[in-house]
């Protein structure tokens, strides 16, 4: 879930499911469920428009948003160490 906050770093404004989505490469029930997760913590809001295509948006909250010297930190360490981010992949479908 570190992935998807990360991208919430130090940044309120609303994020698209479809944009999330996207830039993680995840299939669409493992981001459901992970959003959910972190709506049901209080680290993100859920907006959802009743529009066609359906929309739905994603920002982070002032409890989230107080995670990014933890977010610093890690960067700080993940350089020092000479890591690369890791990103979640999506399934292969056998």
């Amino acid at each position: 879930m570190l992935d998807i906050l990360h991208i919430f770093h130090g940044d309120p404004t609303p994020h698209r499911f479809v944009d999330i989505q996207e830039r993680l490469r995840i299939s669409p029930n493992t981001l459901s469920e992970r959003l959910r997760d972190l709506v049901d913590a209080g680290l993100l809001t859920r907006t959802a428009y009743n529009e066609i295509p359906p929309r739905v948006d994603y920002a982070a909250t002032a409890k989230a948003l107080a995670l990014a010297p933890v977010f610093e930190s890690l960067t700080v360490w993940a350089t020092a160490h000479d890591l690369k981010p890791v990103r979640a992949e999506a399934p292969v479908v056998a």
